[in-house]
């Protein structure tokens, strides 16, 4: 009971403390409104806007949508264009993805009418953003470059530096680490000239991951640790949820620390709560079952899937339903139902398949194999275990022509190449555990057989007396 009070405490704590300045800004601009006319009310409206996007959505639309409206009837293409982005930024915020894509379109039409580059350049990175969201990322990547090609003509360092993050998202979720460690620390060499505090932490934050993807778990809390604390001084709470996650990650899944784990995870999920930040809530969500999954609580953790499930869904969000379909599979595989297990599976590949997410093709292949093994669909096993060996040898081939640039070189990446060696030493343990199936199957199947025999021949002997 006590922890419950605690825990309630730290959030009526937490909301008071994120809206107080919020709505004393929010109060400020509701007696400036009165007085304004114009262009300064367009833009106050706007404000006003941004100022409920985390509070109340509804008040949030609303006065986006008077913005809009007044500023049509003013004929002001360039407040028009930023009313239109700024309504595709709450409903990004608010999860409905398509509808902000149709704003952002729309704002970007106008800008370039204009020629407004700066308008283009950010109207273009943000509709990349729900390309991503959507694993798109052949259109996402597409995106991200033409909004970079204008940053650099516009010389603007602080949207270069954010458009190279972002290509290294998609580079890392194409597998290419090498492009997209580069892409990070050339954004954080941008930052620091910047002295960009916010710019710095994500780009500590995206280093991190890339660590974390070669097993550099300690290396990668490093990073982690310094992106939190760019954050904290910055106060972007988003930014700050995004990388505590990251660290309740390797808590939970590498160092198996599940109370720190969960006291990271509530923290993070306290700020995407606060914020309505329904993508965040659903990772997290998906982040908790895998925690309960880990601890043995199969019930605990279901009731988290299926909530992240149902938000994802509810967004559209194909690489955030591949992840947790994969986990409600291995959930039921892991706790003895292997047939209900299957569908999740072939569920998460079918949908990592379309998106090109190589890792959780991967995943899927590997949990089908274990789950044919165990019923014994000899087909399946090897067509997926087939699969799979020509995934991690995909893999082991892209790590082993790993082009040692200069930029790698200072940044210590030849560290990767022992994930070369530890794959191939993991192929090698599979290849002896087909072979062993494979043993076990053909026991199975003799032992089949002589116990046919036996009962044929005596149902022959019992026939002739």
């Amino acid at each position: 009971m006590r922890i419950l009070l605690t825990v309630i405490y730290f959030l009526i704590c937490t909301l008071v403390n994120l809206h107080a300045s919020q709505l004393s800004v929010i109060d400020s601009l509701h007696s400036r409104l009165p007085k304004t006319t114009g262009d300064e009310k367009i833009t106050t409206l706007i404000q006003l806007s941004e100022s409920y996007r985390n509070i109340v959505f509804t008040d949030c639309i609303e006065y986006g949508t008077q913005a809009l409206e007044l500023a049509r009837k003013e004929n002001n293409s360039n407040l028009e264009a930023m009313s239109l982005k700024s309504l595709g930024i709450s409903n990004y915020y608010s999860g409905d993805l398509l509808m902000a894509l149709d704003f952002y379109l729309k704002s970007l039409n106008i800008y370039k009418e204009i020629d407004d580059k700066p308008g283009q350049a950010k109207c273009l990175n943000n509709i990349g953003l729900l390309y991503e969201e959507w694993a798109d990322f052949d259109m996402a990547k597409n995106y991200y470059n033409q909004s970079l090609e204008i940053e650099k003509q516009l010389n603007n360092q602080e949207g270069v530096a954010i458009s190279l993050i972002q290509i290294g998202n998609i580079c890392y979720y194409s597998n290419n680490f090498q492009e997209a460690f580069d892409r990070y620390y050339e954004s954080l060499e941008i930052n620091k000239t910047l002295n960009d505090i916010d710019g710095i932490g994500y780009s500590y934050m995206s280093i991190g991951i890339i660590y974390g993807k070669w097993d550099k778990y300690e290396k990668a809390l490093e990073f982690y640790e310094k992106a939190s604390v760019c954050f904290k001084e910055s106060g972007n709470k988003r930014a700050l949820s995004h990388v505590l996650t990251n660290m309740g990650e390797i808590y939970n899944i590498e160092f198996k620390n599940y109370k720190q784990a969960r006291k990271i995870y509530n923290e993070a999920l306290l700020i995407k709560r606060s914020q309505e930040d329904n993508v965040g809530i659903a990772l997290l969500n998906n982040n908790l079952g895998t925690l309960y999954a880990n601890m043995e609580d199969t019930e605990k953790a279901l009731e988290y899937f299926n909530t992240s499930q149902t938000i994802y869904e509810e967004l559209g969000a194909v690489t955030g339903m591949v992840m947790v379909n994969y986990n409600i599979g291995e959930l039921y595989r892991n706790s003895g139902s292997t047939e209900k297990s299957i569908g999740y599976f072939r569920r998460s590949l079918e949908m990592a398949k379309s998106t090109n997410q190589v890792d959780y093709i991967n995943h899927n292949y590997e949990s089908l194999v274990h789950c044919y093994a165990k019923i014994g669909d000899y087909d399946n096993f090897e067509r997926y275990f087939r699969l799979f060996s020509q995934g991690k040898d995909s893999l082991i081939d892209k790590l082993q022509n790993f082009e040692m640039k200069e930029m790698e070189i200072k940044h210590k990446v030849e560290e990767s190449l022992q994930e070369s060696e530890r794959l191939q030493n993991e192929n090698n343990e599979k290849e002896k555990d087909i072979k062993k199936y494979k043993l076990i199957l053909t026991v199975i199947s003799g032992l089949a057989i002589i116990t046919l025999l036996i009962y044929l021949l005596f149902f022959v002997n019992r026939s002739k007396t």
